[in-house]
């Protein structure tokens, strides 16, 4: 029932005629009389029939895109939004309908819905986006408008800033410190420093915990760093309270000033940091260094043309001593002239006789013409042409070129070449030069004038050399690549007899087989054998942990291999593994003689982080070269720096730095007070490695020389520790401190006694030892302070593992050949040699070298004797009684003999003084001097290089022989045995050591010199005569041999390689 006050629902009507249903009739059913038939349906998406009002169903009662119910473009009604579908009348039902039509009408009628939904959403989205994109525009105006009116503000505030300045500096103190800052040290006024103008720094000494109470101040005080305008002022009181102040100008190019506060030697720098202010309204500081950079190019450049000038001028009178005047003879004919009277200033054509001379053939030449005997090269290149008119004939073919002489010109200078500038033709050597008539008298302008153009051409030479020189330097880098590369395929060779890897250079991301030998291990008793491996030097998070590998039978035996496979991550960089006979506890391991080991792997999305290693070292080649100390710590800085690591040296500051020409370019660092004195820190880039330098104010390093005080070790011991404070205080955390030998072996004690905790929490120690025979006991103090402990070759490793000082920390003690700076030490490129040379072309360069030598020493000149050579201090250790007969063997089997060197010891001196006497001669030459450049010109001159050494922790003299193509006659021990091997006896051991081969029938003979192992003089004779055999006997093979041995590689390629494997044994230790 319907509910109290509503009518009854009607009935319901009664179902359409023709159907029992009341459904529609199927569409394709037979016509019912007197029923209409139902239209066909309308395919998806067909338009819906306009009612019957002619507007879209839709449109009626405010469907969307409409309003008011009527179609868009009527009076007062918003249009549709372009791109909105109106909606559209209902399908109409026809009777005849299935229920299938019916379903599919009513879905198509809700996607009709479901669209103009979405089309009146999209049409408020776009209203809104035009109203959002309005306020936007609008408060962009506005923020533009602020920003505007606040430049103008500012503009006006900075302009009125400026212009007061002055004003605001001379007001009172009473004024300023009325108006100073609460609690601030110090202040200045204006409160922001301004280039160019005045100023002034006020103190609070109440404020500062240093200088609180004293009763006068001093400002020491620069600009830039410190670079420019340092001063030091006493400041004036001001008032009560501890205010002092000073006055100083900021100058044009400042961009920063720098000061600390001192009074009764008490300093306030801001914890070492100094104080600092911005300088403002100036230029950049990088405008400011180019500004500098820029002026000391050109005050160079002008001081350089100048003087060059200056000697053009001086030597007018020499340059043109017998110089042709107007015209040039020779062989009776004239061969050049000009045209006109050649005069200052004036363009002549320059006439050249070709006849009877093949320069050229057929074609065109070209003159290359200079003045003043070529003081600026050549100034005018210009294709010459046949001459018409002139005479032709035997005697007569002229050619010509039209030549402008310059105001300041008193000789030209000609040379001839073909149009490809293939060949030459430059007068015997003697060049083509005539004299300029009334040459010589120019005026003051005209040679300023030429200063001007010789400072263009010095710029141009000095580009065109710094082009030979980069492109000499990237030949070299891969040179140098090309080495290390070939280094590290050494150091694989060598280890695969234990270890293999397939692909020999493993991929990241890709898997990696590998072959463990463990007969030829401390594990070759295993029955089983485990892979502990990591990656990144054991850094990684998913390290492949242990890894039991398989055998290829049933168990391990006599020439049997385990192998396994790991896969590698796409981060890896390096894959690390040990070898065990089990993981348990008790387990014996292979860890590579606590190296581990290691392979590199190609393609890592990841790079090596690079070590930070920091030498503490009282030399350094060559700012303090003494012995080889000075040129390990420096040729190992730079070896592990070129494998992309971070080295930095710390070295005291000696008076003698002062005049160092290298050392010029030395920049303040820090400092700090300790030890009861301030140190002083500063910095240089020394042979591209960065040097800091240590200078106590106390006056320790005020000395000429690196040794000979009794004080030696007290002032060592105390520059050991202030490095250690440098680092401390500057907050450096360097992986790796290696110091050296007794005189900085307090390191290793001083850090983990007085440092560790303190601060300097991260290095690791790495002490090298060069020479076991000073300072024993604080070697051995460093050998148990340090992770690891090295010494400069393997057998001398062996030879000294015994002492007291080492043999109770063998555990961590390895050898490791010293090497070679390639660099330093190059025949092709060393400034001392008369020629340079390369293993192509050895025999012209040593010949040049060797003819040098004889002239200077007025040995035979020219003589095709073999020289042998000794470049060596005459110490006991040196074998002086090897050499002393050496000397008088060498002259009598027929060679002649070189000796540099000097000895400490007078008595000594004083022995081969009158050997000299007695033995000189055509010969035998003797210089007793340590005299550097000479050293090269003897390697180069030498077909032989002794050095019979009692005892040679490593030794230097024999790579260098090498490189320098002299073959080593040495005693074998220490270095010398493991870097020269026996012709006649070591071929095998040549072979493991160079190429890392088993088979030098396979690889070629590597041998390079020849050995002895006594003391006596018929040892060395041994090996000495067999020396001057293979020369007398075989020149041709000799030539060879030299060529072999200058291409081995004593570089510290592969030392480098073994002393980074113990950094970071090190660093795991």
């Amino acid at each position: 029932a319907p509910p109290p006050g509503m009518p009854a629902a009607a009935p319901a009507p009664p179902p359409p005629q023709g159907t029992s249903t009341g459904l529609p009739p199927p569409v394709n059913a037979p016509p019912i009389p007197g029923v209409p038939p139902a239209p066909p349906p309308l395919p998806n998406g067909a338009p819906v029939p306009p009612a019957a009002n002619g507007y879209p169903a839709a449109a009626v009662n405010g469907g969307p895109g409409y309003t008011n119910g009527a179609p868009a473009g009527v009076p007062g009604v918003t249009p549709p939004v372009p791109g909105v579908v109106p909606a559209q009348e209902p399908t109409p039902i026809s009777p005849e309908m299935t229920e299938e039509d019916i379903a599919a009408a009513i879905e198509a009628e809700k996607r009709k819905l479901q669209l103009a939904q979405q089309a009146e959403l999209d049409r408020l989205a776009h209203e809104s986006a035009i109203r959002e994109q309005q306020e936007a525009i609008r408060m962009q105006a506005e923020a533009e408008a602020r920003a505007i009116a606040e430049a103008e503000e500012a503009k006006r505030k900075e302009e009125e800033f400026l212009a007061n300045i002055e004003v605001e500096v001379a007001k009172s103190a009473i004024d300023h410190i009325a108006n100073a800052p609460g609690r601030n040290l110090y202040f200045t006024v204006p409160e922001k420093l301004v280039a160019g103008k005045p100023a002034k720094i006020y103190i609070n000494t109440e404020n500062s915990g240093i200088l609180g109470g004293r009763h006068s101040v001093r400002l020491e005080a620069g600009f830039n760093d410190w670079k420019l305008d340092k001063f030091d002022t006493s400041m004036k009181p001001a008032g009560p309270g501890g205010y002092f102040y000073t006055d100083f100008v900021v100058p044009e190019l400042a961009y920063c000033f720098n000061c600390v506060f001192e009074a009764d030697n008490m300093y306030d720098n801001n914890g070492g940091e100094n104080w600092f202010e911005t300088v403002h309204y100036g230029k950049s500081k990088e405008e400011v260094e180019k500004y500098f950079h820029d002026k000391k190019i050109y005050e160079a450049a002008l001081e350089e043309a100048t003087a060059e000038i200056e000697v053009e001028k001086y030597e007018q009178g020499s340059r043109k001593e017998g110089v042709a005047d107007g015209e040039l003879h020779k062989d009776g004919r004239c061969i050049v002239k000009a045209d006109l009277p050649m005069k200052p200033g004036k363009t002549v054509q320059l006439m050249f006789n070709k006849a009877m001379n093949p320069i050229g053939g057929e074609g065109k030449i070209r003159c290359h013409v200079g003045f003043n005997k070529f003081a600026q090269g050549f100034e005018q290149e210009v294709t010459m042409e046949l001459v018409r008119g002139a005479a032709a004939d035997d005697n007569n073919y002229w050619w010509g070129a039209s030549i402008k002489i310059p105001p300041t010109a008193y000789t030209l200078d000609m040379v001839i070449s073909d149009e490809a500038e293939d060949h030459w033709d430059n007068n015997d050597g003697n060049d083509y030069r005539l004299l300029i008539q009334g040459g010589g008298n120019a005026t003051n302008e005209e040679w300023d004038a030429r200063t001007q153009e010789r400072m263009a051409y010095i710029a141009i030479q000095k580009e065109l050399e710094a082009k030979k020189q980069a492109a000499a330097l990237k030949a070299r880098r891969l040179r140098k690549a090309e080495a290390s590369k070939t280094a590290r395929e050494v150091t694989v060779r060598q280890t695969q007899h234990i270890l293999v890897t397939e692909p020999t250079h493993p991929v990241a991301g890709e898997e990696v087989t590998i072959t463990y030998h463990p007969e030829n291990t401390n594990l070759g008793a295993a029955e089983e054998v485990y892979l502990t491996g990591g990656f990144n030097r054991w850094t990684h998070e998913d390290p492949p942990g242990a890894v039991k590998m398989d055998s290829s039978g049933d168990k391990l035996g006599v020439g049997s291999a385990v192998t396994c496979k790991i896969k590698i991550p796409e981060d890896a960089w390096m894959m690390d593994f040990v070898f065990s006979d089990g993981i348990a506890e008790g387990s014996t391991y292979d860890n590579h003689f606590g190296k581990d080991y290691h392979v590199p792997i190609e393609g890592s999305t990841e790079t090596m982080p690079p070590l930070h290693v920091m030498h503490i070292s009282v030399e350094m080649a060559p700012i303090a070269k003494v012995g080889g100390l000075g040129d390990v710590v420096t040729a190992l800085a730079r070896a592990v720096h070129d494998q992309g690591n971070l080295v930095e040296i710390i070295l005291p500051k000696y008076s003698f730095f002062n005049q160092s020409p290298m050392l010029g370019g030395m920049e303040y660092e820090t400092q700090f007070e300790w030890g009861g004195t301030t140190i002083q820190v500063q910095r240089c880039t020394v042979e591209g490695i960065q040097v800091f330098f240590i200078e106590p104010q106390n006056g320790f390093f005020d000395v000429g020389s690196v040794y000979g005080r009794n004080d030696d070790g007290v002032k060592f011991d105390y520059f050991c520790n202030a490095a250690l404070e440098f680092l401390t205080c500057t907050q450096r955390q360097p992986d790796i401190l290696h110091c050296h030998d007794w005189s900085t072996a307090e390191v290793a004690g001083a850090y983990w006694g007085n440092y560790h905790h303190y601060g300097l929490w991260k290095p690791k120690v790495v002490f090298t030892i060069h020479n076991m025979n000073y300072g024993q006991m604080k070697i051995g103090e460093a050998a148990f302070n340090s992770q690891i402990t090295t010494t400069v070759s393997p057998s001398y490793a062996g030879e000294v593992a015994g002492h007291p000082a080492v043999n109770q920390n063998l555990h961590k003690f390895h050898g490791v050949r010293n090497g070679i700076d390639t660099e330093i030490w190059d025949p092709d490129t060393d400034q001392f040699l008369p020629m340079n040379y390369s293993a192509d072309n050895h025999e012209d360069g040593k010949r040049a070298a060797r003819e040098t030598l004889q002239a200077r020493f007025g040995l035979t000149w020219g003589s095709d004797q073999p020289m042998v050579a000794v470049v060596s201090r005459l110490t006991a250790q040196k074998g002086l009684d090897l050499i002393k007969h050496a000397i008088t063997h060498s002259v009598k089997r027929g060679a002649q003999f070189v000796l540099l060197g000097s000895a400490p010891d007078p008595r000594v001196q004083a022995d081969f003084n009158g050997l000299a006497g007695s033995v000189g001669g055509p010969n035998a030459a003797f210089c007793f001097a340590f005299d550097e450049p000479l050293s090269h010109v003897v390697y180069a001159a030498a077909d032989f290089i002794l050095v019979p050494s009692m005892f040679e922790p490593c030794g230097l003299t024999q790579m260098i022989s090498m490189r320098y193509g002299a073959v080593p006659v040495v005693r074998a021990t220490g270095g010398l045995r493991d870097t020269v091997f026996d012709l006649d006896t070591e071929k095998s051991r040549a072979a493991w050591e160079v190429d890392g081969s088993t088979d030098y029938k396979a690889t070629g003979d590597q041998t390079n010199g020849f050995s002895f192992e006594g003391t006596d003089p018929e040892a060395l004779n041994y090996a000495l005569d067999r020396a001057l055999d293979c020369y007398y006997n075989d020149k041709i093979w000799f030539r060879q041999l030299q060529e072999r041995i200058m291409r081995q590689d004593w570089s510290w390629n592969r030392p480098a390689l073994d002393y980074i494997e113990l950094y970071y044994s090190a660093i795991r230790g």
